[in-house]
C-alpha cells in the first residue's frame, strides 16, 4: 500500500473531517491508499467517522506520539498531507515533513505557502474534492513528487533548522536589550 500519513492535532478546524472526506474519494480512485493518521484527542471518534465512511481497512489511527518518536513514524510515509484550515495559525508539522522529503498535499493557506512555496500540492481551503485530487495527482507523479519533496528538504535545511532559527532569535532579543528605551514624557 502507499502510505498517507498526517501528524498532529485531531481537531476540525485542523481539518480531520475534510481529510477522512477526502481519504474517502482517494481510495475509490486508488484503492492502495492508506491513511495513518497520528495524534489525538479523539483517535476512537475519527476512528469510527472512518469506520462510518468505509475506510476501515484504509486508515489507521495511532493516537498521540511522542514527538521524538515522529521521524521514524513519518519516514513510513509516501506523501504527507496537512489539512488545516486556519489561515493564520501555523502549521509546523509542515516543516517536520519538508525535513522528511515527503511531497505534501495542504490546504492553499498563507502559512502552508510560506513554508512549501512551490513545492507543495495545494487545494483550496476546504474543498475536499480539490483535496483529493491533489492526493491522487502525487500518488500518480512518484518522480516529480519526489523531486518536490527533495528541493522543499533543501529549503528546510537552509532556512528553518534549529541552529539558524536559535541564532536568528538570540539576535532579535540582543537587538531588542541592548536598544535604548524610549521615555515619553
Amino acid at each position: 500500500r502507499r502510505l498517507l500519513v498526517d501528524l498532529g492535532l485531531l481537531a476540525r478546524h485542523r481539518g480531520t473531517d475534510h481529510l477522512l472526506e477526502a481519504a474517502r474519494r482517494v481510495v475509490d480512485r486508488c484503492p492502495d491508499a492508506h491513511f495513518l493518521v497520528m495524534g489525538f484527542p479523539g483517535p476512537h471518534i475519527y476512528h469510527a467517522r472512518a469506520e462510518a465512511l468505509g475506510l476501515g481497512d484504509h486508515t489507521t489511527f495511532t493516537g498521540q506520539v511522542p514527538y521524538e518518536q515522529a521521524p521514524e513514524r513519518l519516514a513510513l510515509g509516501d506523501v504527507a498531507v496537512a489539512p488545516k484550515l486556519s489561515a493564520t495559525e501555523g502549521n509546523g508539522k509542515i516543516l517536520d515533513y519538508m525535513a522528511m522529503a515527503l511531497p505534501t498535499v495542504a490546504f492553499d493557506t498563507p502559512v502552508s505557502r510560506e513554508y512549501l512555496q512551490d513545492d507543495g500540492y495545494y487545494a483550496p481551503p476546504g474543498d475536499v474534492a480539490a483535496l483529493a485530487d491533489r492526493i491522487v495527482a502525487v500518488l500518480a507523479d512518484p518522480a516529480g513528487a519526489r523531486a518536490c519533496a527533495e528541493r522543499s528538504r533543501r529549503r528546510a535545511v537552509a532556512e528553518f533548522d534549529w541552529a539558524r532559527a536559535g541564532s536568528a532569535l538570540v539576535g532579535a532579543y540582543d537587538r531588542l536589550t541592548l536598544q535604548p528605551r524610549r521615555v515619553e514624557a
